[in-house]
């Protein structure tokens, strides 16, 4: 029971600072980090809905089919992830709404939101949750090969990365494919060291 409120914990954790890595960092530049923020950015250009809207509409659809293919335990932390997540994405747009950009150069913006959203994801899928999106995929791909999730990702966010950068032009395409690296490869860091953590644990 305890073991289960700690997850449950992790997951609010990281789903806040998955929002707030978004909303400050991902959203402002229009950057692509793969993902349903990353469609819900390309989206946003064509359609007069919020970043926000479209994230809500395109997760609900994948948690449907986490709910087939994942299994009820996963599935259920996942929605409760990603519920979470889009929930603070929209509190996060309206306390930062036509707020002051700020990290005004957009490499930096990509690191650092990259950076953050490697932690926040890493946690959750840690716990076996995740912010739902392309996410759910890795996880799908994850349960079926060998193939580590931040690898997953990369394979599943990299044609969303590079259709965005062509329509959006080179400096987006560009600081977004920073961004996804890092988040990619920084996702499988995390998971790694938490690992390496409860392994030294176990051993006290």
């Amino acid at each position: 029971m305890k073991k289960e409120i700690y997850n449950y914990v992790l997951i609010i954790f990281g789903s806040i600072l998955y929002a707030i890595a978004t909303v400050v960092f991902i959203f402002p530049h229009s950057l692509l980090l793969g993902g349903t923020s990353g469609i819900s950015v390309i989206l946003n250009e064509y359609i007069s809905f919020s970043p926000g809207t479209i994230l809500v509409i395109i997760n609900f659809s994948l948690l449907v089919e986490a709910f087939v293919v994942l299994g009820k335990d996963m599935a259920i932390k996942t929605f409760v992830g990603s519920t979470l997540t889009t929930a603070f994405v929209g509190v996060f747009e309206k306390i930062f709404y036509n707020s002051t950009i700020l990290v005004s150069n957009i490499y930096v913006s990509a690191v650092l939101g990259a950076s953050l959203i490697a932690i926040a994801s890493g946690i959750m899928f840690y716990v076996k949750s995740s912010s739902g999106g392309t996410d759910i995929i890795a996880l799908i791909v994850k349960k079926y090969s060998n193939i580590n999730i931040g690898k997953a990702l990369l394979i599943t966010d990299f044609l969303i990365v590079i259709v965005g950068g062509l329509l959006s032009g080179y400096i987006i395409l560009a600081s977004s494919f920073v961004g996804l690296l890092i988040k990619t490869f920084g996702i499988d860091f995390v998971i790694e060291i938490i690992n390496k953590s409860k392994m030294r644990n176990e051993k006290c």
